[in-house]
């Protein structure tokens, strides 16, 4: 890696998703849910409603999926703030696993391999999150 590249320090997630806007987001769902369930009743034709249903509780797994990609990330930066090498790996891995364009999850990954003495691996994450637009605050 040219000086340029350099790695080292651990980036932290500044952004972050609160419960509150998740739990708003699923009770949309659960209101349409219910005026679904009301129509068929009702006997009326309520497909639509559970058409959108769909497309709500879909946008909202994916909401939840990134959360929990994040809370994944954070745990990763506890244990490397700690030096325990090996749980941070595996917390950034269960990141990238949920979303592999996790632009920080992949430079901190790079920032664990190398800090392992695996620079290969750490070149491979590390313009991995360049790619994905990971600006280093250095």
């Amino acid at each position: 890696m040219t000086s340029e590249q350099k790695i080292g320090k651990i980036g932290v997630e500044k952004k972050v998703l609160r419960i509150e806007e998740l739990s708003d987001r699923v009770k949309v769902a659960i209101d349409l849910y219910n005026a679904a369930q009301m129509k068929f009743e009702h006997g009326q034709d309520s497909l639509h409603e559970w058409e959108n249903i769909i497309k709500v509780l879909n946008a909202e797994i994916k909401h939840i999926e990134r959360f929990v990609a994040i809370a994944y990330h954070n745990i990763g930066v506890i244990y490397a703030q700690r030096n325990d090498l090996k749980l941070a790996k595996k917390y950034f891995e269960l990141a990238l696993m949920i979303d592999e364009d996790y632009a920080l999850a992949n430079f901190n990954l790079a920032v664990v391999y190398k800090k392992m003495g695996k620079i290969d691996l750490a070149k491979k994450f590390y313009i991995r999150a360049k790619e994905l637009g990971y600006k280093s605050d250095k």
